[in-house]
């Protein structure tokens, strides 16, 4: 890390590319925070239309479904009524029913207590399926079992298909079973109380549906990988749901109880109240939308759990896709960024290893000129100007020191000879000071002896005397003469 640090540090390019790359980092992540703020909500909005139109179509499927079965037993309710005098014609209209509706499994019609007194206190005719290949119709007359093969511990009047159309008189959709028994129906029935002419209930008929015919249609409806749609019934529990082990008798209110989202009590009431919406749960220990709409006359709910995970998996694919594709993108523009620096700072390292050679003393490197017409093209060629100027500079500075360096040796030569000549000078004079000493000294006895006895002296007696003082007066005179000519000829 320290040696990164330390390259950006040095390098120029490398930090100018850093900035740049940062400039634009924040510049992208400004704009991709927006876009997926702005994407999120589009796909939400878009997801839960999806699912919302998928929803629809199922439940419009489904209303289609049981509106036919609902028309059918309609139908054959009328005939009953119109027949309630023929106990015998009950079990042909049962097996008609069955046989006539590919989608109906079974058909029961099923009267109150001692209605028919010559067929005992309790009187239904059952007719269903005997296999799954639809091939034979089996008719029961046991008003103890309410699915083939499977025995009530009590008759037919607690069972949901015949207690709730009585006290509803209206056409009704449940699971044939008793409440307080928990069967894991394979069937659910469509219920409608029975009429005299009297308009009083005199029995309930009910046709059954296979609850797998209903399951292809409700558990195919994926609109994303790992969502599915379920059924409640207007009991408030599961018709159709992926887990088995949630179709047993049991109140959705009872499961969800268990949930730590209390939102969920809100949806099962709003579902059960017949209403139609979109609400956020955690569903399972996911964060998941639920979509749910009434169907067959505000009976039955149908719903579509998405989990959040699916709704936005598209956009945390692009989300992850657009990362990577950012950080490839930063990466090439740095690289970019770093290639081109360093080719347009080319001239200026050129130009400071050319300071560097210079502050080393090399004037003569040359420095290219460019046809570059911007800044740096500007500084190289006017450095390159300025190098030529301090190389003629350095050179008449080279030559001017060398004249200079001649001169003063000539000087010192010339120095050196008027000092000598200046010693031979003062030497001369001092040998000739020394030579004119004797002389004058005889000169000066000479005029000291004629100042004490001139009066007494005969001109003989002086005569001697007086030639002796020319003779040194001469000596002197030649010593003067001698001097100036050899000082005069030195000077010279």
């Amino acid at each position: 890390m320290l040696a990164l640090f330390r390259y950006f540090n040095k390098r120029l390019n490398a930090r100018l590319s850093l900035w740049v790359l940062l400039s634009v980092t924040l510049l992208i992540v400004a704009v991709l925070f927006i876009m997926f703020r702005f994407s999120h909500t589009v796909i939400e909005k878009e997801s839960l239309a999806k699912a919302e139109e998928t929803l629809h179509g199922t439940t419009l499927r489904i209303d289609n479904m049981l509106y036919g079965v609902e028309v059918a037993t309609t139908n054959m309710r009328w005939n009953v009524e119109h027949h309630l005098d023929n106990p015998n014609a009950m079990t042909f209209y049962t097996r008609e029913l069955v046989r006539n509706n590919p989608n109906i499994v079974g058909c029961v019609i099923a009267f109150e207590p001692n209605y028919y007194k010559e067929r005992g206190e309790l009187f239904l005719t059952y007719s269903y399926y005997a296999d799954e290949k639809g091939d034979s119709i089996v008719t029961n007359h046991n008003p103890m079992e309410i699915e083939p093969h499977y025995l009530s511990s009590v008759p037919y009047m607690g069972h949901n298909w015949y207690f709730i159309p009585k006290s509803a008189d209206d056409i009704c959709w449940v699971r044939p079973h008793a409440p307080a028994e928990k069967v894991l129906s394979e069937t659910v029935a469509c219920c409608m109380a029975i009429h005299d002419q009297e308009d009083r209930i005199v029995g309930v008929i009910a046709s059954n549906i296979a609850v797998d015919w209903l399951s292809n249609t409700v558990l195919g409806t994926k609109p994303y990988p790992n969502s599915y749609c379920t059924m409640l019934g207007v009991q408030g529990t599961y018709i159709i749901h992926p887990d088995s082990t949630r179709l047993f008798h049991a109140l959705v209110s009872d499961i969800v109880e268990n949930q730590p989202d209390k939102r969920l009590g809100d949806l099962v009431n709003s579902m059960l109240a017949g209403e139609s919406g979109c609400r956020a749960v955690q569903l399972d220990g996911r964060d998941s939308y639920v979509l749910y709409q009434s169907l067959n006359d505000k009976h039955w709910s149908a719903a579509i759990v998405c989990p959040e995970s699916d709704i936005f998996y598209a956009n945390k694919r692009m989300t992850l896709q657009t990362v990577v594709m950012v950080l490839v993108g930063l990466l090439v523009i740095f690289a970019f960024c770093f290639f081109f620096i360093s080719q347009q700072l080319k001239p200026v390292n050129m130009l400071a290893q050319s300071a560097q050679r210079i502050a080393d003393g090399n004037y003569d490197s040359t420095i290219p000129v460019t046809s570059r017409t911007d800044e740096i093209g500007t500084l190289q060629n006017s450095f390159s100007i300025m190098q030529q100027s301090l190389s003629k500079h350095i050179k008449r500075i080279s030559q001017l020191s060398a004249i200079l360096k001649e001169r003063n040796d000539s000087l010192s030569a010339l120095n050196a000879k008027a000092k000598e000549t200046d010693r031979m000078k003062t030497t001369f004079i001092h040998q000739m000071a020394d030579r004119l000493i004797v002389p004058a000294n005889t000169i000066n006895s000479i005029v000291r002896k004629l100042q004490q006895k001139s009066s007494s002296w005969t001109q003989k007696e002086i005569s001697p005397l007086t030639k002796q003082m020319l003779k040194q007066t001469k000596t002197i005179t030649d010593l003067l003469d001698q001097m100036a000519h050899t000082i005069q000829k030195k000077s010279v």
